[in-house]
This record gives structure tokens, C-alpha cells and sequence, in this order.
């Protein structure tokens, strides 16, 4: 991949990663990602995943490696991630720009397909934006010469690609490329980093295919750091699967399989249900290893302003509604995990 990030921008706003120490541990599996880049190239010993680019930086181009890189990568032992995954370029450009513009429900190739935003008729629309997402996604299923088991075909969504203006219609192709790799029996994921994806996809609805995808992300700069990122935030709600870092010694990109706790109990509430009243989260017992929980106290399902304690204190605001609390945890090499209790409702 071509991205090579320590920061992410996010609405103008710089969002530095934290600089790794001596101490960062060396702790998850880890795999390498090639591509057309490394075409050419000596690849090094193949970790314990490899993932494979399809395309040639371009999402209309494939890459010319791809059944050498395919056969490196089917050397790798599969540790807790699939033995291989690929990955496909992305994009969604204004109709006079693209190679193929669709004028209706067919794909460059004559599939038939229908969005859920309706009928593509000739125009600019989110209709016409997923029917061209899925083009993409067929034209990778059917031409690329991808055999054998592949673990996740991933979205590679990056600004060096061709976007429209409207987040909208973006986020419909990328629909539209997911509907296709699912209705071909492949599981999807989204690579991107967090400002990136967020410029080019916007806001994410809970009603969006893409909503609950696996996340893969990148802009770390040591193992350390990369296991560090397996604790941020994922892309939409999905868990936070791979991140990335650039071994520069290498010249290659590297991938961290991030861990899943195994101990992530529901917590529960103590104490009585009125104004006035102290309630209590017990969050249980969290883990594998030191564990940081956080709090977050919610009135009929949306978060309380400034209710990040374990304790919160009824209000008059909360009669009549419904309280509970969400604990999520985080650790180094881990993706995050978030449990919410059973709500109580408070007395009037």
C-alpha cells in the first residue's frame, strides 16, 4: 500500500500517535502486505499471514504480480489470522472522469444488479455510485485470477484514488463493492486510516453494509506502536482486526494480528434507582492482562455529558427515563471491547 502515515488529519485537526519506547512489546503475530511495488523485488520470509494487493494502485488495473505474490503468500502458517487475505483498490470518481459510468442497473460487464437506493438512470446518484461499487467488486471476483482459500478481501480506501465530493455517493460505492463480494460468499473488511476514511466515507449510519465491517488500519511506525493502534477506535463498528506499520529497515509494510480478550463480562449497577442516589458500575473482571476500563453512564441509550466515572449520581434530568452504563476496555495488542449493563429505570 502506498500510504505511509504517523498522523491521521481529522477536520483539520493533526492526531498524533503516541512515539514508541524501549519497552514496547513484541507480543502478536504478525504478517506482511505486498503489492504491485514489490513487483520485481526479492519478497522477505512471509510471517505468520500474508496479504496480497489486487489491483495496480489503480481499482480498474490489475497488478501484474499478483499469482507470484499469491503462491509467497500461501507459504505463511496462518497464526490466529487467516493464512492469506488480499486487498482491492477502491474509488468512486465523477462520472466524466471514470473509465465506466453506469447507465443503469448492469455492470461494465452486464451483470444485473439493483441498489437499495433504487434505480440507476444515467445520472449522478448514490444509485448509480453503488452500481458502480459493485462493477468494481465483480470485475475483481471474475478477472483477477484470485484462487484457492482466501481468508478477507479487504477495501483499500485512500485519497490517492478517484472520489466524488459527496461522502453519500462514496459511501454507496463502497456499499455497492460489499454487496458483491457477500453475495459471492467473501467476507469484507475496510483498510483505510481514521482521517482518511472519514473525509472520503463521511459518517457512517448504523443501517450501512458497512457498518459492522472488521477494521484494518494503518499509520504505525514500529511493531510497538502498531499494537498500540489494535486499541483505538475501529473505522465503523466492527472490531478492529489488522493495523499496519512501515518497516523502514525492510522497505516493506508489516501487519500486527490484533488479539481479542477473552474476559469481557456484562457490568452491572448497584445501588437504588432515585434522584439523589449513587449508582455504582461493577465492571467485572477483564482480561488477558492489565486492562483499562473506562465509563460511560447513558440516559435511554445516549451518553450523559461528562458521566465518565465509575460512580454517577441520580439527577432530576433522569426521572422517569432509563440509566445504565457502558465499560469499555482497551490493552496493547488488543481490539477494544465495549459491554453495557442492563439499564434501571428511575423512579419518578
Amino acid at each position: 500500500m502506498r500510504r505511509r502515515l504517523l498522523t491521521a488529519v481529522v477536520a483539520g485537526a493533526v492526531l498524533a500517535l503516541a512515539v514508541p519506547t524501549a519497552a514496547d512489546a513484541a507480543s502478536r503475530p504478525t504478517g506482511i502486505d505486498v503489492s504491485f511495488p514489490q513487483c520485481g523485488t526479492v519478497l522477505p520470509a512471509v510471517g505468520d499471514f500474508a496479504i496480497v494487493g489486487v489491483d495496480n494502485g489503480v481499482a480498474t488495473q490489475a497488478n501484474p504480480c499478483l499469482a507470484t505474490q499469491l503462491a509467497w503468500a500461501a507459504g505463511s502458517p496462518g497464526t490466529v489470522h487467516s493464512r492469506v487475505d488480499v486487498y482491492v483498490n477502491t474509488a468512486n470518481p465523477d462520472r466524466a472522469a471514470a473509465s465506466f459510468a453506469p447507465t443503469g442497473d448492469v455492470t461494465k460487464r452486464g451483470r444485473k444488479v439493483l441498489s437499495p437506493y433504487g434505480h440507476c438512470r444515467n445520472e449522478t446518484s448514490r444509485a448509480c455510485s453503488w452500481v458502480y461499487g459493485a462493477s468494481l467488486a465483480w470485475d475483481d471476483i471474475e478477472t483477477s485470477g484470485v484462487t484457492g482459500s482466501v481468508g478477507r478481501w479487504w477495501l483499500d480506501v485512500e485519497s490517492i484514488n478517484s472520489w466524488s465530493t459527496s461522502t453519500a455517493r462514496n459511501r454507496a460505492a463502497l456499499e455497492g463493492m460489499t454487496a458483491a463480494f457477500t453475495k459471492a460468499k467473501k467476507p469484507v473488511g475496510l483498510y483505510s486510516s481514521a482521517g482518511e476514511f472519514k473525509d472520503i466515507v463521511g459518517t457512517v449510519p448504523a443501517s450501512s453494509a458497512l457498518s459492522k465491517l472488521p477494521s484494518w488500519i494503518a499509520a504505525g511506525t514500529t511493531q510497538g506502536s502498531a499494537e498500540r493502534l489494535c486499541s483505538h477506535a475501529p473505522l465503523t463498528t466492527g472490531r478492529l482486526t489488522l493495523t499496519q506499520w512501515r518497516d523502514t529497515a525492510a522497505g516493506i509494510d508489516r501487519d500486527v494480528a490484533c488479539g481479542v480478550l477473552t474476559k469481557a463480562p456484562k457490568p452491572k449497577i448497584s445501588g437504588h434507582s432515585r434522584v439523589g442516589e449513587k449508582l455504582t458500575a461493577k465492571a467485572g473482571t477483564w482480561g488477558p492482562g492489565s486492562v483499562h476500563l473506562a465509563y460511560r453512564w447513558t440516559r435511554d441509550g445516549h451518553d450523559i455529558a461528562k458521566a465518565t466515572h465509575r460512580t454517577y449520581v441520580v439527577k432530576k434530568a433522569d426521572k422517569r427515563h432509563r440509566i445504565a452504563v457502558r465499560v469499555t476496555a482497551t490493552e496493547t495488542g488488543y481490539s477494544r471491547s465495549a459491554k453495557t449493563s442492563a439499564s434501571h429505570r428511575i423512579a419518578s
